[in-house]
C-alpha cells in the first residue's frame, strides 16, 4: 500500500527550530523523511515523500502538495513536525487526526509506536477541525491524514530522544510499523494481492 509523507513547512517558513543544533522542521523532518522512505521495504510499504512549496500563502500549499498526494493515488498520509513551547518543560509525542475511522486507526497505532520508540510522555491523540491549526493538512486530501508532533524542539527530553542516528532511526522505523499495522485494517484499493480475487479468476479460466 501506498504512504505519503509530507514534510512540514517550506524552504521559505521552516518552521520551528530545535534549541540544541538550530534546526528547522524543515530540515530536520527532511532527512527524518528520507530515513522512512529508506526502511519501507522492510515493511512491503511503497512510500513517497513531498514536499510543499512557497507562494501562494499557507491554504493554496496545503492545496498543491495533497492535490500532488491524491494524484499519486496515496492510501493515507502522513505530515512530519515538531513542537516547540516557551516553556522547556513542555514535554511528550502527540498525534492530530481529523477524527474519520481511518485517520484516528492510523493514528493510534502510529502514536503508541513513537512513544514506546521515544519513551517520552504520551500527550495523546487530538482530533482537529478544518479550520484549527494544523487542521488544513488533515482534510486536504482523499486519503486518511494524520499529523505528528513525536517531540518538542524547545525541550532537553525531546532533544536527548531524537539527537542520535540510532533514535532517528528508532523514530522512522515506529512510523513505519505503526503504518503497516494500521493498513491491515484498511480496505483494499488494489485488489491484484487478494486470494479470493485470484481464486474467482482460476475459476473462470477454468471454465
Amino acid at each position: 500500500m501506498k504512504l505519503a509523507i509530507v514534510v512540514g513547512h517550506n524552504s521559505a517558513s521552516q518552521g520551528a527550530v530545535r534549541q540544541d543544533t538550530g534546526e528547522s522542521e524543515f530540515v530536520w523532518n527532511g532527512r527524518l523523511a528520507r530515513r522512512i522512505e529508506r526502511l519501507a521495504t522492510t515493511y512491503d510499504l511503497d512510500v513517497r515523500v513531498f514536499h510543499r512549496t512557497p507562494g501562494g500563502g499557507y491554504r493554496a500549499e496545503i492545496r498543491r502538495v495533497y492535490d500532488e498526494v491524491d494524484a499519486w493515488r496515496a492510501d493515507a498520509s502522513i505530515e512530519l513536525h515538531f513542537n516547540s513551547a516557551a516553556s522547556p518543560e513542555a514535554t511528550g509525542t502527540e498525534t492530530l487526526t481529523s477524527g474519520t475511522a481511518l485517520s484516528l486507526r492510523l493514528a493510534e497505532s502510529v502514536q503508541r509506536e513513537m512513544v514506546v520508540a521515544l519513551g517520552l510522555r504520551d500527550r495523546g491523540i487530538r482530533t482537529r477541525a478544518a479550520q484549527e491549526r494544523g487542521g488544513g493538512s488533515l482534510y486536504a486530501g482523499r486519503a486518511p491524514a494524520i499529523l505528528i508532533e513525536p517531540f518538542f524542539g524547545s525541550s532537553t527530553r525531546g532533544q536527548s530522544a531524537t539527537d542520535e542516528d540510532s533514535e532517528q532511526e528508532r523514530l522512522a522505523d515506529a512510523i513505519l510499523r505503526g503504518t503497516a499495522e494500521a493498513f491491515q485494517s484498511f480496505p483494499r484499493t488494489d485488489l491484484s494481492g487478494s486470494r479470493t480475487i485470484r481464486a474467482a479468476e482460476t475459476q473462470r479460466q477454468a471454465q
